[in-house]
């Protein structure tokens, strides 16, 4: 089986995504100019983070209603870019159209007609359904809304952790994980990266 891409999110030390890169994510995020979120950096402070990602991993700005100049700035030091406010398509076209960046809408879903908000983003490369609060509650997804999606193709989060991933997996293989590493809000534990990339890697389908 193929292993499922991992995505860790809120990264702000660099010892900590070594050691993801070594237990084999394939995204890394980075929470730009979020001052609501205690895992936000500044793109100062991306630029130091990203200096020994290799090319095989992926580095993902995390940002929340960018103007177009925020976007193309970062677009020089990151692959992607998911969009976690009230981006329209239109301002996705707009990425595409002035930047190479791989763009990741992020939707937020409380109820099974959420789920049609998938439609209506149809420029993004990829789409990510999070819980209402969006990795600020730690609020954990409700999978029974996934029961009716035939297309497997987009990332979950949602306080993803080394008890439920193996659910989460049966409805994708494109997993996000924050809040399910930490000991504490922002502090990722090293302890629980190791665990988590073995539980993903013991999933078979």
């Amino acid at each position: 089986m193929k292993f499922p891409t991992v995505k860790v999110c809120g990264n702000t030390d660099s010892k900590i995504i070594e050691l993801c890169i070594n237990h084999g994510v394939r995204l890394i995020g980075f929470i730009i100019n979020y001052d609501k979120s205690p895992r936000s950096i500044s793109i100062l402070e991306l630029k130091k983070l990203i200096k020994n990602i290799p090319n095989s991993v992926k580095r993902v700005a995390v940002m929340v209603n960018p103007d177009i100049q925020e976007v193309k700035e970062v677009s020089n030091y990151c692959d992607s870019i998911q969009l976690h406010g009230n981006e329209s398509n239109q301002f996705i076209k707009q990425i595409k159209k002035l930047t190479n960046l791989h763009v990741i809408k992020a939707i937020k879903v409380a109820k099974q007609i959420d789920l049609q908000n998938m439609e209506q983003f149809h420029d993004a490369d990829e789409v990510l359904l999070d819980t209402p609060a969006m990795g600020q509650s730690g609020e954990a997804f409700n999978f029974d809304l996934l029961k009716q999606i035939k297309n497997k193709q987009f990332f979950l989060a949602g306080k993803i952790d080394i008890n439920n991933v193996k659910t989460a997996l049966k409805y994708t293989d494109k997993i996000d994980v924050n809040s399910g590493l930490e000991t504490e809000k922002g502090i990722k534990d090293p302890k629980k990266i190791k665990d988590f990339f073995a539980k993903v890697r013991s999933y078979e389908n």
